[in-house]
């Protein structure tokens, strides 16, 4: 009976991991660990696999109109008729989505052997799944992109029919404003102007009641649905970043669900006992640094500096990279003639703690001879101003070359990192805008983490949006880069003013 219970927890943990992975960067092109339907509950493992297939390829809106969405949304009759007002919208996200979940994973409950049981583990995955494409679908809408119409409502299939998801009309104009005032409802208006805001409403539903049911009981289910609390954390987090103003019941909230995460899955020792064999250890390092980085970010949006320092210094030990700012020579004009000191970021990712030693190494080898030298790497330089994108740095002699060359390989801009390393590079900006005064001397401290960026041969597409967005505010300070400032911003368009939610220095 074990054995099979176990079975059973273990193809259950694979598409919790699916799951994760659909938000995880990795640089990994292996397949995930696929998972066997077990006998009891392949009906149960076939739903949530079809709505992972869906997170999977982007197609959120599938999703939510999936098998598994109506297994879960059919079970209750509405009691009226929905029309376009606050009441209707009131009376079917407040009651009518809680009261599905409630039935949906109680369902049966007499025959299981305790409340918590497999069955509902299984059943409080496939809402999981539901509620991440509906968060999935209103991220991509306002912050990543790209740009895609959504139906008015996330149920728009299920409840109003398949006509409501191929066209997108009917308005619902009024239950739009109604989510508007609920994510308001923690004491803040909304920054900006948003849409499909009943998708990030009703994902906050779903998450939090589930969240409710599995808690109930002498089990609390950390046996099984362990990500829960952090898609939790990532959903409040992002209702922070709309409001104009901090929330503290956000806060608080977020503080509870950010430490059960880290308490289930916050180490690498934690990610291997949960899930054993099933989870590589690129996958394992990737889901640790991002869920350090998260908490970080968290905390540095309430003002808590020390607390997100440790954070970020546990995300960049995860992920095996040292870094560290140093000097050396180079040329930051197109036709400057002689070097200057620069600041560089050097460092590894081998896990080796020598940042520090090899940035004085490099100096010393990069600075001796300033008039022999040539420039290592060629950097990208734009049109409209002679100042490069990234500095070229000198070389030693001759004589020296190969332990100059060893020495650049461990510059951070001559290396090629991972997604999640290129993140902990990138949320040092953070740390910098939040310690330090808004003046000169602060961009130039950010420039070698923009600068490394910048340099990578390839990066996912939000790093390097919000890398640009980090660049257009420094360059845009400057005479000599403003116009190009402004280029990249028209090239931006739309996505500049969203992508701004996770830089901007009032929400951090």
């Amino acid at each position: 009976m074990a054995e099979q219970q176990n079975s059973q927890l273990s193809s259950l943990r694979v598409l919790e991991l699916r799951l994760l992975r659909c938000s995880i960067p990795s640089s990994s092109t292996s397949s995930s660990h696929q998972s066997t339907p077990t006998t009891s509950f392949s009906h149960l493992h076939t739903l949530i696999e079809q709505v992972l297939q869906f997170i999977e390829s982007g197609q959120y809106t599938q999703a939510l109109s999936s098998d598994g969405a109506k297994a879960i949304f059919t079970s209750q009759q509405l009691n009226h008729k929905l029309n376009d007002s606050s009441e209707s919208a009131e009376s079917f996200y407040s009651e009518f989505v809680p009261q599905c979940v409630t039935l949906f994973l109680n369902a049966n409950e007499v025959e299981d052997y305790a409340p918590n049981s497999v069955a509902k583990l299984y059943k409080a995955v496939l809402v999981m799944a539901v509620a991440v494409a509906a968060l999935l679908g209103f991220t991509q809408c306002n912050i990543t992109g790209p740009m895609v119409k959504l139906p008015p409502t996330p149920l728009g299939a299920i409840v109003f029919g398949e006509e409501e998801i191929k066209t997108g009309s009917g308005g619902w104009s009024e239950w739009e404003v109604w989510a508007q005032k609920e994510l308001m409802s923690v004491g803040s208006d909304l920054r900006s102007k948003f849409s499909n805001l009943q998708y990030i409403t009703f994902a906050k539903i779903l998450l939090m009641r589930t969240k409710d049911l599995l808690s109930e009981g002498s089990n609390s289910g950390v046996d099984g649905a362990r990500s829960i609390s952090w898609w939790l954390a990532r959903l409040l987090i992002i209702q922070q970043k709309l409001l104009d103003d901090r929330s503290s019941s956000l806060f608080d909230l977020l503080q509870v669900f950010m430490r059960e995460s880290l308490q289930h899955i916050g180490s690498l020792e934690k990610i291997r006992y949960y899930w054993a064999s099933l989870i590589s250890e690129e996958d394992a390092s990737a889901i640790v640094s991002m869920l350090h980085l998260e908490a970080g970010i968290m905390e540095l949006t309430y003002g808590r500096v020390d607390a997100s320092s440790v954070h970020f210094e546990s995300a960049a030990a995860t992920s095996r990279l040292n870094f560290s700012l140093s000097g050396a020579l180079g040329f930051r004009t197109l036709h400057q003639v002689e070097p200057k000191a620069q600041l560089l970021l050097v460092g590894n990712a081998d896990g080796d703690d020598c940042s520090a030693s090899l940035g004085n190494d490099f100096q010393n080898k990069v600075s001796t001879q300033g008039e022999n030298a040539f420039p290592q790497r060629p950097s990208e330089t734009h049109e409209t101003s002679d100042i490069l994108m990234t500095p070229k740095f000198l070389e030693d002699d001759k004589k020296l070359e190969c332990s100059a060359q060893d020495a650049q390989n461990h510059s951070i801009a001559s290396m090629q990192l991972k997604p999640t390393q290129q993140a902990v590079i990138l949320t040092q900006c953070l740390a910098i805008e939040k310690r330090a005064r808004s003046d000169e001397l602060q961009r130039w401290e950010m420039a070698p983490y923009i600068e490394a960026i910048d340099s990578q041969q390839s990066s996912p597409f939000p790093l390097q949006h919000l890398c640009d967005i980090l660049r257009i505010r420094w360059e845009s300070t400057r005479g000599r880069t403003k116009q190009r400032a402004l280029l990249m911003m028209d090239k931006l368009g739309v996505w500049r003013s969203a992508s701004e939610l996770w830089f901007d220095r009032g929400s951090c």
